[in-house]
């Protein structure tokens, strides 16, 4: 598609890329809407690209949120490789974004390598065993007893649930948005959440 300044400045506006790949995205597309896509196939590669290197991410923040009225609160550590990171205003904001979502959602884990082993046996026996699950072809039983178990455990796990502001948006991909602006890994370490008389 021909690309205006305006074109530009939009497509950086809704991406937060860089102006080089906003020209190249809507240089390759036929819409503005497919030059979007461009842009968050590319920052989703370069996120996983961050999140392969494993640099330590020991820098970060411990960010809390106490609910008007001082019945609930929030304590949550984003780690992530550099002090120069921690302080920016994106990392900052991410930081009490999460803050926000723990207090309205009350996850239990942040990814599903914190959840127990014996849950997820329990769980998987649970689905084994379901009739639907019975009636299928034996080799597809084991993904299917999979996808039962994440899907179960989907709302439970903070990285995985719908972003409170866009339900459109996992927190996970609120974190690898700022991953691909950063440069940097950003790990939800742990977080806990009080809750008055809980």
């Amino acid at each position: 598609m021909e690309a205006t300044a305006k074109d530009v400045y939009r497509l950086r506006e809704q991406t937060g890329a860089g102006p080089a790949d906003c020209k190249s995205a809507l240089a390759q597309a036929k819409t503005f809407d497919e030059a979007v896509k461009i842009i968050e196939e590319k920052g989703q590669k370069r996120a996983d690209k961050v999140k392969g290197q494993e640099r330590e991410t020991r820098e970060g923040l411990i960010t809390s949120y106490i609910h008007h009225g001082g019945n609930l609160g929030v304590l949550i550590e984003l780690n992530c490789s550099t002090d120069f990171v921690a302080r920016s205003d994106e990392f900052k904001n991410l930081a009490k974004e999460l803050t926000f979502q723990v207090a309205g959602t009350d996850p239990q884990y942040v990814s599903f390598a914190d959840v127990p082993e014996a849950t997820l046996t329990q769980l998987r026996e649970q689905a084994a065993n379901d009739p639907e699950v019975q009636k299928r072809p034996e080799h597809l039983r084991a993904q299917i007893v999979e996808g039962k178990v994440k899907k179960q455990l989907s709302a439970q796990i903070l990285l995985e649930q719908p972003w409170v502001k866009d339900d459109k948006v996992t927190v996970g991909t609120l974190v690898d948005d700022v991953i691909r602006k950063t440069g940097e890994n950003i790990v939800v370490r742990r977080f806990t959440r009080y809750a008055l008389g809980g």
